[in-house]
């Protein structure tokens, strides 16, 4: 009898913890997402570029694809952009900073680490960033996390930097895309039309016949 008592008391006891854990971590969003005055969320339709400027990139080699017919062959639910190091990420559009942390890539030795970075305009979208600096260094996680200039719970507003890029080997990139929901979708019709049109020209200096996006015909 005692030791059913134990095995109750023990099971309470995780149950609690588990509780406290989890509400400690939802408090950092609002109950209801509310921007307050801050900008409009109920709609985004002005989203900007992730760079501030271009010649801190080199290259471009694919956008968003729901299909195999694109340029690059395969589906890609984001935008990558190649970084030179260093160079500064900012915000394409206002919010709260959802979420920041890393995983390790269990089946690669040297795209070792993904780092986070997930803006949520509002209940139902969100931006997502994964900076992936393509190392096998252990510990380049840390680096990458340290050049971040935004944390969990801050707010931002479109343009403000959100951190600096470790780019350490060639294909190291910003993955970037608009999540709804829990669905990567087409990024391309959140857009302003200057940006789209800055965007595509700078897509263009390297694939002339290429577009950003290629929705399931």
């Amino acid at each position: 009898m005692r030791r059913k008592l134990l095995v109750v008391f023990v099971v309470l006891v995780l149950a609690v913890g588990v509780g406290i854990a989890f509400f400690a971590r939802d408090s950092l969003l609002p109950s209801t997402f509310d921007p307050g005055d801050r900008y409009a969320s109920d709609r985004l339709d002005y989203m900007g570029v992730i760079y501030a400027n271009r010649s801190d990139m080199y290259d471009w080699r694919g956008g968003y694809s729901e299909t195999t017919d694109c340029p690059w062959g395969r589906i890609h639910n984001g935008i990558d952009f190649f970084f030179y190091n260093d160079s500064e990420v900012i915000a394409a559009a206002p919010g709260y900073i959802e979420d920041v942390s890393w995983r390790e890539n269990p089946d690669t030795t040297l795209n070792m680490y993904n780092i986070y970075v997930a803006i949520r305009f509002n209940a139902t979208i969100t931006l997502r960033y994964t900076f992936e600096p393509f190392t096998h260094i252990v510990g380049d996680q840390d680096r990458q996390l340290s050049m971040l200039t935004v944390q969990e719970g801050n707010w931002v507003q479109k343009g403000d930097m959100i951190g600096r890029f470790l780019a350490v080997e060639d294909s190291s990139h910003v993955h970037f895309g608009v999540v709804c929901g829990n669905e990567w979708i087409d990024p391309k019709p959140f857009y302003g039309p200057s940006d789209l049109a800055e965007i595509l020209e700078f897509i263009h200096t390297y694939q002339p016949t290429w577009d950003l996006s290629y929705p399931a015909p």
